[in-house]
């Protein structure tokens, strides 16, 4: 059985993570969302109260998870709070964009290393809108572009940290996906990015790479 945990898993790309991943006879789920719900009724599957940007929420949601071991992490929590036409920096927005985006997961990620068994892998959620190859490259949404380069980042630089540990680091980009923050004309569906996801979990790749349907694309 391989456990382990997706945040953010109430809605989106999350909740059509959790319910790809419980129909595998093979994985128990532990999800996250702020209020502590989910609509998944699941025999493999429970949900906790975490917030991101507190870190009293992080500390007791790793304390819930008790003794368990750990087969994987999917980083899924984000945030995106500017207009989709917004280029100039606004600080207040950047600042609680970070704490979720960038600090909360670092911080909850940190915190449950000592948990992962040796082949575990550890996803990132990012974004093309993170990466420095974007094809269509424009000024606008400042702050969560800068928070998905941020998490590239800590994916290269926890991938190396954990070589020796032989714990695989992923970042993985889903692409233009229909979610609240992506919109109803998106040409990916939640479940498809779920696959993506299940794919990389199956399979042993390189630690340290940047995925997009499958494929390693640049950063």
């Amino acid at each position: 059985m391989k456990h382990g945990i997706v945040t953010g898993s109430s809605r989106g790309i999350g909740l059509a993570t959790v319910e790809v991943l419980t129909k595998q006879p093979s994985f128990k789920v532990i999800g996250s969302s702020t209020s502590g719900n989910n609509p998944l009724d699941n025999a493999n599957f429970q949900c906790f109260k975490l917030d991101l940007s507190s870190s009293d929420s992080i500390t007791k949601f790793a304390v819930n998870l008790g003794d368990i071991k750990l087969n994987f992490l999917i980083n899924n929590a984000g945030i995106l709070l500017e207009k989709w036409d917004a280029s100039k920096i606004n600080m207040e927005q950047l600042k609680k964009t970070f704490d979720i985006n960038v600090f909360g997961t670092i911080k909850l990620t940190e915190k449950l290393l000592p948990l992962f068994k040796s082949k575990a892998h550890i996803i990132n959620i990012t974004s093309d809108w993170g990466s420095f190859s974007e094809q269509n490259f424009d000024a606008f949404q400042p702050h969560y572009k800068m928070s998905k380069a941020a998490l590239n980042m800590y994916t290269k630089l926890l991938a190396k940290r954990l070589e020796r540990n032989n714990i695989t680091v992923s970042s993985l980009d889903p692409g233009w996906t229909q979610t609240d923050m992506g919109g109803k004309i998106a040409p990916r569906l939640p479940k498809e990015v779920a696959e993506d996801i299940l794919n990389l979990l199956n399979n042993e790749v390189e630690t340290g790479k940047f995925w997009h349907q499958g494929k390693i694309r640049p950063w």
